[in-house]
């Protein structure tokens, strides 16, 4: 690891802790879906179900055009020698940026979104070409929903020939997703940090893959990071599921490691951004605007 590289890691965590706007506007917008979620899967109500399907997307959406947003203010706007006054300032002005940001970025962020699902989509199409459908496993274990007995029992019975098939599905969507993950490990931050000072999500991606490949030992830093750490934390808190002290902590540990990883991927991909012209600042978003940069 280089010494800029271990900078990077150590100005993204600063980040993160002066600024707490953006872990807390993080947990608020999951206790929304954590409230939402299960109103959805209860539902008998086909069209209440899609209603509030719809909902979600949109609100997902919404929530990540504001957030990308703060985060990318505190990444252009960090100054490392700063008294705790002044760092509590921008602070407070930091979240007045998410609102700015979600008119300014919510159609690109969805069609960015939708362009994933898409390509998830024809994922999971090709996967049943090449290894064949088992929808039908799902339909039968939500019959034992409130059944463990008959839940293990049916897993026990299963044929070879079916785990063989859910194994190699299973294997095929890890690999595709971890190769979408990295192409679309800097789209955010392409989006909102360009040197064009465009809002096209389609071109974000062409410069997210671009910079993927210019930041090749970094991106696989991040990829690695990412999936070790949370696959630590996810594991901790599986171990630990009855110990609500062990639990929460894991649980509000994860929170910060994913706004950890965002921030960490714009400071990345914002260093490779020196010569953004000035004025894309004023035109994309408000940083400028509530003063942030002053």
């Amino acid at each position: 690891m280089t010494n800029n590289t271990a900078g990077l890691f150590k100005k993204s965590f600063n980040i993160v802790k002066d600024n707490p706007f953006i872990t807390l506007y993080f947990v608020l917008y999951l206790i929304v879906l954590f409230l939402i979620i299960p109103v959805m899967l209860a539902g008998r109500n086909l069209f209440i179900s899609s209603i509030l399907g719809v909902l979600i997307l949109l609100l997902s959406c919404a929530f990540m055009a504001g957030w990308f947003g703060m985060i990318k203010t505190a990444t252009v706007a960090y100054q490392e020698d700063r008294t705790p006054e002044e760092k509590l300032n921008e602070a407070i002005r930091l979240k007045n940026n998410f609102f700015c940001s979600v008119s300014n970025y919510i159609l690109p962020v969805i069609a960015g979104f939708v362009g994933l699902i898409a390509l998830l989509y024809v994922q999971s199409y090709i996967s049943d070409v090449l290894f064949g459908k088992i929808d039908y496993i799902s339909a039968e274990l939500s019959k034992f929903a409130n059944d463990a007995e008959g839940f293990r029992n049916y897993l026990i019975n299963m044929p070879k020939e079916t785990w063989a098939v859910i194994f190699k599905k299973g294997i095929f969507t890890y690999l595709v997703c971890s190769f979408l993950t990295m192409l679309y490990l800097f789209w955010a931050a392409s989006l909102y940090l360009n040197k064009q000072c465009s809002q096209n999500p389609f071109l974000a991606l062409v410069n997210s893959i671009k910079a993927m490949f210019k930041k090749f030992f970094e991106s696989i830093l991040i990829f690695i990071f990412l999936i070790v750490l949370n696959f630590v934390l996810i594991s901790v808190q599986g171990y630990y599921i009855e110990n609500v002290v062990i639990s929460f902590i894991t649980m509000i540990l994860r929170i910060y490691f994913a706004a950890y990883i965002i921030v960490l991927i714009f400071d990345l991909y914002e260093e490779s951004q020196k010569d953004m012209p000035s004025d894309c600042c004023d035109r994309a978003d408000c940083i400028r605007k509530d003063g942030a940069l002053d």
